[in-house]
């Protein structure tokens, strides 16, 4: 379908700002884990996201330049500006931006090998790690390349990538052999052989794999909640090491399935941005190649959501450090609030033991005393309280020291010393 000049500009303009997001994005992700490489970049899932990220810089980049690299003078495209050599170079990022959703893919996998299989990092980073790089990398640079070969890459409309031209042209494919295309013969085949279909193999094989977790995630609750109401039985002993031994190992199935459940969670959000960002990509093409043609609405929605990608797993990548951070403010304002409360009680106990001893003992030399102690307690406690964990894969709690709380102990009903978030 022909655009006007009007919806024409639209579609030119729109990927200049959602390129920008997306960039700022992946890069923000970079440098978050950069800022702290010698802890992050030891473990295969930060290594993961990096890979990822990079590709999707560059990809970024050539999503936010538009139509400016097509070659100056095509038909039905606003303000193009290149050559055939600046819309191949445009065309080329944006194809080996397949790796992309490939990495969605091998991170699925890596929640997978977390939570079902219950391998480790250096499990990972020693056994699978470098197979999902290998593949990966192999596969974007890989079809990018043999695109270029193929002079597959041309004008398409939104910007450069894998189409025929001119447009409009007989395929070969759709006409018995024969073509009078100049470049790019057959590009509807390759465009869903080494791109949609296997971004789609992908999709779908990350929802399988996010079923197969929270199965497991499942049946772990499951088995905590029957090895939690499991009544003792009368001959087994209830001595106290006894009792600590299964104390332990309950807290330890606990760690596990929140830990579990973490992991889940964020695969299941990244999955998310993952259909997000494609669905409308992939109608749109698909029309394309029904109808010849598509529906305006529809193109504006793929010049919105596939060049953002960067940015929602920004979203993705912060949100677990948010929540905890949110968490926080709340248990520090309540730990205070406690900690007012102990305060207060213990200052009127000790003027109470005061006046029964018939110890003569200034008031405020007892207040400044046991103030300057509780404060120091205080500050034990809220010290602890602040301390937020940065990556979302470690089970955060925030246990208060024995010393700090002593106080705690016979002065209210229900204080508790730990507090999990």
């Amino acid at each position: 379908m022909g655009w006007t000049a009007e919806q024409s500009k639209i579609l030119s303009i729109i990927p200049h700002f959602t390129g920008a997001f997306s960039f700022i994005g992946s890069s923000s992700i970079i440098i978050m884990i950069l800022r702290d490489r010698r802890k992050k970049l030891s473990k295969p899932y930060y290594r993961l996201l990096f890979a990822m990220c990079v590709f999707d810089i560059f990809a970024s980049v050539a999503l936010g330049l538009s139509t400016w690299p097509i070659p100056e003078g095509s038909p039905g495209v606003y303000d193009p500006k290149g050559t055939v050599g600046t819309c191949s170079a445009q065309a080329f990022f944006i194809q080996a931006n397949i790796a992309s959703p490939v990495y969605n893919f091998m991170l699925s996998v890596y929640f997978l090998l977390r939570v079902k299989y219950g391998m480790n990092e250096n499990q990972i980073g020693r056994r699978a790690e470098p197979i999902m790089h290998v593949i990966t990398v192999i596969f974007g640079l890989g079809t990018s390349f043999l695109c270029l070969g193929l002079s597959l890459f041309n004008d398409s409309t939104l910007w450069c990538w894998v189409n025929a031209s001119p447009k409009g042209c007989d395929q070969s494919y759709a006409n018995n052999g024969e073509t009078d295309c100049e470049r790019g013969d057959n590009a509807e085949i390759y465009r869903w052989a080494i791109f949609f279909g296997p971004l789609w193999a992908c999709i779908i094989g990350c929802m399988v794999i996010m079923i197969i977790i929270f199965m497991s995630v499942r049946k772990q609750e499951n088995k905590l909640k029957k090895y939690q109401f499991k009544p003792r039985r009368e001959s087994e002993s209830s001595n106290a090491g006894d009792e600590e031994l299964e104390r332990k190992k309950k807290e330890e199935e606990r760690r596990r399935h929140a830990q579990s459940r973490q992991v889940a969670w964020q695969g299941l959000r990244f999955v998310g941005v993952f259909y997000l960002t494609w669905a409308f990509a992939t109608v749109n093409r698909l029309l394309q190649l029904i109808n010849g043609g598509s529906y305006f609405w529809l193109m504006c929605l793929h010049t919105i959501f596939v060049p953002m990608q960067g940015f929602f797993n920004f979203l993705v990548y912060i949100y677990p450090r948010f929540k905890a951070r949110k968490r926080a403010g709340v248990r520090s304002h309540h730990v205070g609030a406690t900690i007012r409360r102990i305060s207060i009680t213990s200052q009127i106990r000790r003027w109470n033991s005061v006046e029964e001893t018939n110890v003569e003992s200034p008031p405020v030399l007892a207040e400044k005393s046991n103030d300057g102690g509780d404060e120091e307690n205080g500050a034990a406690v809220a010290g602890e309280g602040s301390k937020v964990e940065d990556t979302w894969e470690e089970n955060e709690a925030v246990t208060l020291p024995v010393k700090s709380v002593s106080l705690m102990k016979g002065s209210f009903d229900g204080e508790t010393t730990h507090m999990s978030t």
